[in-house]
């Protein structure tokens, strides 16, 4: 424990607080980076000799556990496993430049070869385990971003104040955006707001004027001579595109895109209506009565910042690679037709299953799932030999594996092209693509498993018979 009380070793400790919950967020790049490593590799040695009581021991294996970190995939999929499972979500990224810290190790020797007084080293290392352990906890903690969103209005003290979430995990947290100039321009707010968003307001001094939000809607509604008119909205297939344009890669850090809250101030000349819009910003109705979306800008909301509706709608980037597996499938199922065999059927499937587990594998929250894609390092090779090998043994035709791998190549674009045409805009809906996707898909393949089914059954034209009246006969 005294080692963990030594003055270098708590000044460690303080760099290493301050660096992963101020200095990273204030002042994000390598340096800040780097500093961590300085100070992790001091503090660790002492705290995993509280564990082996063997100092040198305990140096030894920081210093070979860091470099593996550091150096290889397997060894960050590792530590950042290991820091999630103890600490939540947590990520550690592999990066070789970061053993240039390495020299801080003879600093943990040193400071174990120049012990202080006994007392106060132990009086020290009393406070400091429990602190040294969230210390160095901290450097695994995951930078996790959230988009951010818009989901509640109101008026305060003559100001519209939307209220905002959202953002990295390691930097500042969200803030509230208000204006006092009709929403022409915005500055943060630091004063809350309450956190539960008004879903119609009435214009003040006109209580037979109110506005409503439709709910799962980018749409307002206005009273209007008793009953409820559309005052504002996006279409749904507008709203679908939107969606898309402001999805994430994990679904479960997706905000919705929809009208959430509404506030109306009395201003000069009339009134001005404010609607929080989720992902997507705010819609604005000027004392003019002209509706306009705003998008995140910096210090609030801009005009100019807004999503265009006829912008190339964004397709998820796992569309492709899920072209590829249908492609695949579609190539292997039209040649295994020609060759009907089980063997064939098994290999396949070895060979589609190795090329989706590597896919999964790689295409994780951390670096990669290990397990996946050592598998299917595995699969991949076995597979593709074994269908080979069990194709030419069924004796396939040249001709069955032309139309095979035709077959696969036109179920990629096939597939491919609803999600182009719904980017374009000829499509209105992504669930309208991604149906007519899989129909194109299996209509392809079907006509490939078709084409070698009859080829195979073609039988060569028996030979000509000789005429009765030839006089050869």
């Amino acid at each position: 424990m005294g080692w963990l009380g030594h003055p270098l070793t708590v000044i460690a400790v303080v760099v290493l607080l301050l660096n992963d919950h101020l200095f990273k967020a204030l002042w994000p790049g390598p340096v800040t980076g780097k500093l961590s490593d300085f100070a992790g590799l001091i503090v660790a040695p002492p705290l995993l000799n509280l564990l082996i009581r063997r100092p040198r021991v305990s140096i030894l294996l920081t210093g070979a556990a860091f470099t593996l970190v550091k150096t290889t995939a397997v060894g960050a999929v590792l530590a950042s496993e290991a820091w999630t499972l103890v600490w939540g979500p947590s990520r550690v990224l592999a990066d070789p430049t970061d053993l240039i810290a390495l020299p801080a190790l003879y600093a943990a020797w040193w400071t174990w070869n120049r012990p202080g007084a006994r007392a106060v080293r132990l009086a020290r290392a009393a406070v400091l385990i429990p602190v040294t352990v969230l210390a160095v906890a901290a450097t695994g903690a995951a930078d996790i971003f959230r988009p951010y969103s818009a989901y509640a209005v109101d008026v305060v003290d003559g100001m519209i104040v939307v209220s905002t979430r959202g953002g990295s995990s390691m930097g500042p947290p969200a803030t509230n955006f208000a204006s006092s100039d009709g929403g022409n321009s915005w500055s943060s707010w630091a004063v809350p707001v309450p956190s539960l968003p008004r879903t119609s307001a009435c214009v003040p001094d006109q209580p037979d004027r109110c506005y409503r939000i439709v709910p799962d809607r980018l749409k307002v509604e206005e009273s209007r001579n008793g009953r409820w008119v559309t005052a504002w909205e996006i279409s749904p297939s507008g709203q679908d595109r939107l969606t898309r344009a402001h999805a994430t890669k994990f679904p479960e850090d997706t905000e919705a895109v929809a009208s959430l809250g509404i506030a109306i101030q009395k201003f000069s000349g009339g009134y001005v209506v404010v609607v929080a819009n989720g992902a997507d910003g705010i819609a604005l109705r000027d004392t003019a009565g002209a509706w306009r979306r705003l998008g995140w800008a910096e210090d609030g909301f801009d005009y100019s910042n807004a999503v265009s509706l006829s912008a190339q709608g964004r397709v998820e980037d796992s569309v492709p690679m899920a072209a590829l597996l249908a492609a695949l499938a579609a190539g292997l199922v039209t040649l295994g037709c020609g060759v009907r065999r089980f063997g064939f059927a098994a290999a396949a499937l070895t060979l589609w299953a190795g090329v989706w587990l590597f896919y999964t594998g790689v295409n994780t929250p951390i670096l990669f799932d290990p397990y996946a894609v050592l598998l299917a390092v595995v699969l991949v090779p076995v597979g593709g030999i074994s269908t080979m090998v069990s194709a030419v043994r069924g004796g396939i035709r040249i001709r069955a594996w032309a139309i095979s791998t035709a077959t696969a190549a036109v179920a990629y674009y096939a597939v491919m092209m609803p999600f182009s045409a719904w980017s374009a805009g000829w499509l209105g809906y992504y669930s309208l693509a991604s149906g007519l996707s899989i129909v194109l898909g299996i209509a392809v393949t079907s006509a490939g498993v078709l084409a070698v089914i009859k080829l195979n059954t073609r039988r060569p034209a028996p030979p000509l018979q000789p005429h009765a009246d030839d006089p050869d006969q």
